[in-house]
């Protein structure tokens, strides 16, 4: 699971150290696989090849020719960069990609659960502003009320029990 957020730098090479535990959460894996994000945001989306694998039997079960799968395809498999993670744990991002999300030499690795996120410093200080306004709603934190209590009564939470509200 990537979880919390560390700052890192582009080197001299061009390459960036991946953190320590989101090297972890690859399972030992030494493939990273990143690609804009879906939904327009200044970042780029990554994760390991269970991700990928993932994504692979998704999207296969979708009809061949339809439309959810010819942009699925498109904005995932066809934008990703498939890169391979040195012994020491870095990745060399390519330009085109650093370029289309503003990132210069600085950049945050932020964890997302099953994938993470790679942003230009300012650009996350701004999402993180934008996410932190919007968890003030309260419709947004009552949306976890009824996949806990499903959770709950899958057994998945063990010694709790059910939430009231939400829905």
């Amino acid at each position: 699971m990537f979880v919390s957020t560390y700052e890192g730098a582009i080197d001299v090479k061009g390459r960036v150290s991946v953190p320590a535990p989101f090297r972890a959460a690859l399972g030992g894996g030494s493939r990273v696989f990143l690609w804009p994000a879906l939904d327009g945001s200044k970042c780029l989306q990554g994760g390991g090849e269970a991700l990928m694998r993932v994504y692979q039997q998704t999207i296969a079960r979708l009809p061949l020719q339809s439309m959810e799968r010819k942009v699925l395809t498109t904005t995932i498999i066809s934008r990703s960069a498939d890169l391979k993670m040195d012994d020491p744990g870095r990745i060399k991002i390519p330009e085109k990609m650093l370029a289309r999300v503003g990132i210069d030499k600085k950049l945050m690795f932020v964890g997302a659960l099953e994938s993470f996120q790679i942003w230009a410093p300012e650009a996350y200080a701004e999402h993180e502003a934008s996410m932190a306004e919007a968890a003030l709603d309260p419709a947004i934190t009552n949306a976890l009320v009824a996949p806990y209590n499903a959770a709950v009564e899958a057994g998945d939470v063990p010694g709790l029990g059910p939430v009231g509200g939400g829905e």
